[in-house]
Order: C-alpha cells, then structure tokens, then sequence
C-alpha cells in the first residue's frame, strides 16, 4: 500500500512538471511567434480597392515609376501626420485601377525619429542593414526607389505587407513605403510576362 502511494505521488508530480513545461511552451511560442499586426491598406482604403469607388483622388501628372499601368494620386483633406511625425505628402499608387500602396515623404531628424518610434510600437522589430538595403536597389531600376540616398533604412516584411522607412540626414528628408505584397507580386508577374511576350515577337530567346 505505501509503495503503491508513492508511485502515485511520483506520477503526479511528473504529470504536474510536465504540464508546467507545457504551459510555459505555449507562452513562450505565443510570445515570439505570434504574428506580427500587418497593414490591411492605408488609412480606410484597403488593398485592391478600385480607384473608382474613391471620389477624393486627384491624379498626380508626374509618377514615381516608369510603369504605364501604375497610376500616382493624392487624397484631398489627408492629415499628415502618423503618430508624432509630420509628414509632406502621401502619395497612393493603383496598379491597372486597384489600392497597391503609398508613398509618404517626410522632413527632418525629429520627424523621422517620431516615425520610426511609432512604426516599431505598431509593428515589432525591423530588418535593417546595409547588406538588405543593397539587395532591395538590386535590379529594381524599373522601380521607385526611397533608398538610393539613405543612410539610415528599415524594413519589414509580411504575408499581406511590405514597409521600408528610409532616411537621408545630408539630405534632411525621407520615405516610407507601404505596399500591399499580393498586388505587387502581381504586377512584378504581369511586367515578366509582358517582356518575355515582347522578346518573342522581337525573335529574342
């Protein structure tokens, strides 16, 4: 009888460690693999939306791409400003009429100190170096670029979004970026496929 209960008693406390190492698993998996908020668009307009539904769009005459089917607008009566940064200007880009994402520029280490600070709190932790900034202008000629000229860059990257925060301190300005990952990967396999149509016809391989 007294063996027996001491078996018992050992098998409850392996139980109980067990399910202590449990718990604290789950917390832990719940801590550093929960997945980061991401960006479902910009302000009420989310991705995909067609320019169409939106009556406050004034069309920008000059673009920031040579892609005939990426059309630039502003929005009329936007607050610039996100968190304590104030911004210049925002710019929204609609790939073949659809929301694919902004372009905000900013003024000012102040500006770009109060940005960052609030994109970390919404987002988590950025990727930043200069190995990354190299591999996002490599090939991307055809593409806006906010980096050719910062010194300071962060980026993150998600399932449904893709940000990058860039800063120049010679030149007092910045950007951040704010693309919708599924429209963009869309437009970069329509573009592939346009050029290997147009090698075609020209006899190229």
């Amino acid at each position: 009888m007294f063996m027996e209960k001491r078996v018992w008693i050992r098998k409850v406390k392996i139980f109980t460690i067990g399910f202590v190492i449990l718990l604290v698993g789950c917390a832990g998996f719940g801590r550093y693999h929960k997945p980061r908020p991401e960006p479902d668009g910009f302000g009420d307009i989310k991705w995909g939306t067609e320019i169409s539904a939106l009556k406050d769009m004034e069309r920008v005459a000059e673009g920031k791409s040579s892609d005939v089917d990426l059309a630039w607008y502003t929005r009329k009566g936007d607050a610039l400003i996100i968190g304590k940064a104030k911004l210049e200007k925002i710019f929204y880009s609609f790939w073949m009429g659809n929301f694919e994402g902004v372009w905000i520029d900013f003024k000012g280490d102040e500006n770009f100190e109060a940005l960052k600070k609030e994109l970390f709190e919404r987002y988590g932790k950025a990727l930043e170096s200069e190995e990354l900034m190299k591999n996002m202008q490599k090939g991307r000629e055809t593409e806006p670029s906010s980096i050719a000229h910062a010194e300071q860059f962060y980026a993150w990257w998600g399932k449904n979004a893709d940000m990058s925060l860039s800063y120049s301190k010679k030149r007092y300005t910045g950007t951040l970026c704010i693309n919708s990952r599924k429209i963009t990967e869309d437009r970069r396999a329509y573009e592939k496929e346009k050029e290997r149509e147009k090698r075609l016809r020209e006899g190229g391989s």
